[in-house]
């Protein structure tokens, strides 16, 4: 398709919305992951990115096997790097050292940054040996294995920078969030149904509690609320309403 773009109308129409199902309701479109484990995560705000190789090369990512993933604001861009990474990591042959133990201590550093455990020299770290397996490997898996993670940097950093003051903006690492009830709960009972460790008392036609040293953070409760009643909360920020 020349000249096609990443998110023009026609493209985001026939792609996401048609094929996709669209961003579901009261969410951001994000980025995009392109190019299978070893692509790159393009930003909303490259949509006028024309989907062909040499293009899409600047911006870090690849064309790759022509994947597509779309993500919304409730994907963490730290926890996407890391997802991509374990595979790369798990399919490194292990000839070369940097490729062999450098994904390995890539996943160890995004491991730390989502559990909250990360220091500044990590995220320098991170940056570093990205760069040097890219440069360093001798096959295309290793050459490439860092691209989600390079891409993250270069275009969603603030977010690696809030998960080292241990926030997670998208309010998915379980680590750097917690879950609480609001006023708008009408006492349905939904949420304490749905939890698997019983965190939520029943309490019918009462607002509901979640016992924060039972809660497994599991999300459950979230997604069975239908009144916007469940919040999860990182730091003093609300990342997202049920």
């Amino acid at each position: 398709m020349p000249g096609r773009t990443l998110f023009d109308k026609v493209w985001d129409e026939h792609v996401i919305d048609d094929l996709g199902g669209g961003v579901a309701a009261g969410r951001r479109f994000k980025a995009v992951q392109l190019g299978g484990p070893s692509g790159g995560c393009v930003p909303a705000e490259l949509g006028d990115t024309p989907v062909d190789y040499e293009a899409l090369a600047e911006t870090g990512a690849i064309m790759g096997s022509g994947g597509m993933v779309v993500l919304d604001d409730r994907d963490c861009m730290v926890d996407i790097a890391r997802f991509f990474l374990r595979f790369t990591r798990q399919e490194s042959c292990g000839k070369c050292t940097f490729c062999r133990i450098g994904t390995q201590r890539m996943l160890e550093i995004l491991d730390r940054m989502c559990e909250g455990d990360a220091s500044r020299s990590d995220l320098d770290d991170l940056a570093e040996l990205a760069d040097r397996v890219a440069r360093t490997s001798l096959c295309g898996l290793g050459q490439t294995a860092p691209n989600p993670v390079l891409t993250s940097l270069r275009y969603f950093r603030d977010e690696f920078e809030a998960h080292l003051e241990g926030r997670c903006p998208a309010g998915r690492c379980a680590a750097l969030v917690h879950y609480r009830i609001n006023d708008a709960c009408i006492g349905c009972t939904l949420c304490a149904q749905a939890c698997p460790v019983d965190a939520i008392a029943y309490r019918p036609y009462e607002r509901h509690r979640i016992d924060e040293e039972i809660c497994t953070r599991c999300n459950m409760c979230f997604e069975a609320c239908q009144d916007g009643a469940v919040e999860v909360v990182s730091g003093n920020e609300i990342c997202a309403t049920s």
